[in-house]
């Protein structure tokens, strides 16, 4: 007689680890993608973590100090535009806002006259604040003769105002920037500090008593422990300018006493009004 084969559980175990390492492969390819998904929002999680503790701006490229405007206050005085193809003025009225729109300003070659006040609005861009240790006006050359020809715009001025703060004779020997009330010099033991989003508006009024003077004002500051530098000019990356009193009247002049024309020379000098201006 012959014998049956013997059987084993051999088979029925080698299928049992076929089928083992067939479910066994997935899963770990799926545990795998799983892992790498936590470690990676992990990962993540730290960095905004770290990144939250850092002060906001700490990575921003740039300035921590935004230049947002600069304009001539209104009303801060009397303006000269030495060439009259720029003067085309329809009344006093256009006149004014010409010479008082910092985009006019900057396509236009203009001179205050005598006496101006400016607005330089800054704003912080870091967290860390941002310290002003010094602005100065700088010339950009030397001083030279009052202008004499021209078309002026009598833009009165209406006092002192109470934005005033600071102050700068252009003309003398090395202009620098004061105190409008007492006439110390702010920056000598004084700063500015900018807190990101906060702003600071500076009002400067500059005088010359005769000379026609160009300046820039530079301010040294330090932003995240690095001393910076930056240069502030008028609209239109032009220097700020100033020219003193002539003692003759100009080309033609646009002024209260004639609000729809521009007068003469010789109408200036009249005590009142032409009687076409009345």
């Amino acid at each position: 007689m012959s014998e049956k084969p013997e059987v084993t559980d051999e088979q029925p175990r080698a299928k049992q680890g076929h089928v083992a390492s067939l479910v066994k492969k997935p899963a770990t390819w799926v545990i795998g993608v799983v892992l790498v998904a936590l470690t990676a929002t992990f990962s993540s999680g730290l960095q905004d973590l770290f990144t939250g503790l850092l002060p906001d701006g700490w990575n921003e490229p740039g300035s921590g100090i935004e230049l947002v405007d600069v304009r001539r206050q209104p009303m801060s005085g009397r303006v000269l535009v030495p060439q009259p193809e720029s003067a085309r003025f329809d009344d006093l009225s256009d006149a004014l806002t010409k010479v008082n729109d910092p985009e006019w300003e900057a396509a236009n070659e203009s001179y205050a006259v005598n006496r101006v006040t400016w607005e330089v609005t800054l704003v912080g861009r870091h967290r860390d604040p941002v310290v002003i240790t010094d602005l100065r006006p700088v010339r950009t050359g030397p001083c030279t003769e009052t202008l004499q020809h021209g078309v002026l715009v009598e833009d009165i001025p209406q006092g002192e105002g109470t934005k005033t703060e600071l102050k700068t004779e252009i003309d003398a020997k090395v202009p620098r920037l004061t105190v409008a009330e007492d006439g110390s010099a702010y920056f000598d033991g004084g700063t500015i500090t900018l807190a990101k989003g906060e702003t600071v508006i500076l009002s400067i009024e500059a005088t010359s008593a005769g000379p026609t003077c160009r300046w820039t004002l530079e301010a040294d500051y330090v932003d995240n422990g690095k001393r910076e530098a930056m240069t502030i000019t008028a609209p239109g990356g032009r220097p700020f300018a100033i020219t003193g009193d002539t003692e003759k009247p100009y080309d033609l002049t646009w002024s209260v006493l004639c609000p729809r024309r521009g007068l003469k020379p010789t109408e200036v000098s009249m005590l009142s009004a032409p009687p076409d201006c009345l």
